[in-house]
């Protein structure tokens, strides 16, 4: 006699609906957990080769002045008050452009990129010593230390020369500037967006920082709360000890640039030692 066969039940192959549900549900939660930190990871990236950029410029800053005299370059404009050296430099001059700091600091640098910041999506089109609009600019020079030499900087490490700007302001409108100044509004809060201008035209793309180069040649990242509190930071000792007629302190009755959008009026900063 035969034995009997048992025949057994064929399990259906494949998900089910709710299977596939769940796992959709699963990646979905896994997605929005992961692509944040991805983001920030990426981010983190750009602000460390931004801080790069930084620290070269900071270096070429030291290179330059060591073959100047130990002194840092003028501000290239057309108005001589403007400047510690009270030189006119008319935008039409063909020597206009090839004295923007930019184009003085290239022979120790020899690389457009490092002016340009992977974070900033609106770099301003800078002109390079011939004139041609080819430098992506993320960056602004400070007047505070502009022409000033070594035995005039106490506190080079405290002395930001150069940072990041924005490309535009809270209302759209192109920041091309090639220099910031602290007692012309340049520092001072946009009503339109404080939140992302706490320091006017200085760019906090770097999770509300910004990098900097030092005039002791080293680069740092900082806040603009660290910055606007600090008299060295901002610029303002500098600006007191050695001001021009539009680049003083309330503390000068000829000074031009009193108003409340001279940052260097914070009573918190006086008297200077």
């Amino acid at each position: 006699m035969y034995p009997r066969t048992v025949l057994s039940r064929r399990e259906p192959s494949g998900f089910t609906l709710i299977e596939l549900l769940v796992v959709i549900a699963i990646i979905a939660i896994l997605a929005a957990i992961l692509f944040p930190v991805f983001a920030q990871a990426r981010e983190k990236a750009r602000a460390i080769s931004c801080l790069s950029n930084a620290k070269q410029v900071g270096l070429a800053l030291r290179m330059y002045m060591s073959d100047y005299d130990e002194t840092l370059f003028f501000r290239a404009h057309p108005n001589p008050d403007a400047t510690r050296v009270h030189v006119s430099i008319p935008r039409t001059d063909p020597a206009y452009n090839a004295l923007q700091w930019w184009n003085l600091l290239m022979p120790y640098i020899r690389n457009h990129q490092v002016f340009t910041c992977p974070s900033d999506g609106t770099p301003t089109l800078s002109p390079d010593a011939a004139g041609n609009l080819v430098i992506r600019r993320s960056l602004v020079a400070d007047v505070a230390a502009e022409s000033l030499s070594d035995a005039q900087v106490e506190f080079g490490a405290d002395t930001i020369v150069i940072t990041e700007k924005w490309g535009v302001d809270a209302g759209g409108q192109v920041i091309d500037e090639p220099w910031m100044d602290m007692l012309d509004g340049d520092m001072s809060p946009d009503p339109r967006d404080l939140e992302r201008y706490p320091l006017g035209m200085i760019a906090t793309r770097h999770n509300g920082g910004a990098n900097c180069a030092f005039y002791d040649g080293h680069a740092k990242w900082l806040r603009p709360s660290v910055i606007g509190a600090s008299r060295d930071l901002t610029g303002c000792r500098l600006v007191h000890y050695y001001p021009t007629p539009r680049m003083c302190d309330f503390t000068f009755p000829a000074c031009t640039r009193t108003g409340i959008t001279n940052l260097c009026n914070n009573p918190a900063f006086f008297p200077y030692p």
